[in-house]
């Protein structure tokens, strides 16, 4: 029978290899509110809703405030599972679910908080914490560089899947904080440049080149002869899967899911790229017209 003291000390610890073990009797139950992770999180919406809520008695923003808070919530909602829900504590104990963990930290949640506009909804004041911007509320051009963020962003997506790093980030608190943060600021910085981008060419690039780089490592994780990281195989044996086809689900999930996004989002930076220019040249020509 389980300790209720140790129950809630594991309520109040971050998501470790070396804490509680869940199973799939107990991982419903398997909550994490530690306060690393959760006050971070809770002061970013509280934050974001006064924002929200002056935003909102400004009538010419609403229509974009209602899509902007709808992707903020989202992001929340996503983080929130990411790193409070069950799926923590499972992320602990199988590969799979850790990558599920990645796929929310490196590409959906950031995209979402990315759309929500975080920055003008904070406010100016904030927004000196994450990253300059200039006075219509795009990222300053030295931190526009799409290439230079997607090398940042591959770095850490290897480094994070190295298997002493990987070992490291869940055995350790302060390496699995560097983990949670260094991952969630680099994605912000990455999505901010695919979304914002000053140079189309420049972003749909370094989207395809994430592309392969992330497929080529999980195909190595699929196709590896034995099992890369020791510390999951006991959790892949409770839960009814030998350790490398706990592996090869991870690297099936970056490999296939995780390739289409990149390659969705790199179509839709080369589609807004041409409508740019069209727009441009319909310009230049009404321009022309109107000398005539």
């Amino acid at each position: 029978m389980n300790d209720p003291a140790n129950d809630l000390d594991s309520v109040w610890s971050l998501c470790l290899a070396s804490g509680n073990s869940v199973d799939s009797a107990t991982i419903w139950s398997a909550w994490s509110i530690a306060p690393a992770v959760t006050v971070p999180l809770i002061l970013f919406g509280a934050f974001y809703a006064a924002g929200a809520f002056r935003r909102a008695a400004e009538p010419h923003d609403s229509g974009a405030l209602s899509y902007e808070t709808t992707a903020a919530v989202a992001a929340m909602f996503l983080l929130a599972a990411a790193v409070v829900s069950p799926l923590c504590r499972l992320s602990a104990a199988l590969a799979s679910a850790h990558m599920i963990q990645h796929l929310v930290l490196v590409i959906l949640a950031p995209q979402l908080i990315v759309v929500a506009a975080p920055i003008r909804t904070l406010g100016a004041g904030l927004s000196r914490t994450t990253c300059a911007t200039s006075s219509n509320g795009r990222p300053e051009v030295q931190w526009n560089r799409p290439l230079l963020a997607a090398g940042a962003y591959g770095f850490l997506i290897w480094f994070w899947h190295a298997p002493a790093t990987y070992e490291l980030a869940l055995t350790s608190a302060g390496w699995h904080l560097l983990y949670l943060g260094s991952l969630m600021l680099v994605s912000l910085w990455f999505w901010t440049c695919m979304v914002r981008a000053r140079s189309t060419g420049a972003a749909a690039l370094a989207l395809l080149l994430t592309m392969v780089h992330t497929g080529l490592l999980g195909a190595l994780l699929t196709f590896a002869p034995r099992p890369l990281y020791p510390i999951m195989s006991g959790g892949a044996i409770v839960f009814g899967l030998s350790p490398i086809e706990d592996q090869q689900l991870a690297g099936l999930i970056m490999w296939v899911p995780m390739g289409l996004i990149y390659l969705l989002s790199a179509l839709l930076v080369i589609s807004r790229g041409f409508s740019e220019q069209s727009m441009r040249q319909s310009s230049a020509t009404t321009g022309s017209a109107d000398w005539k």
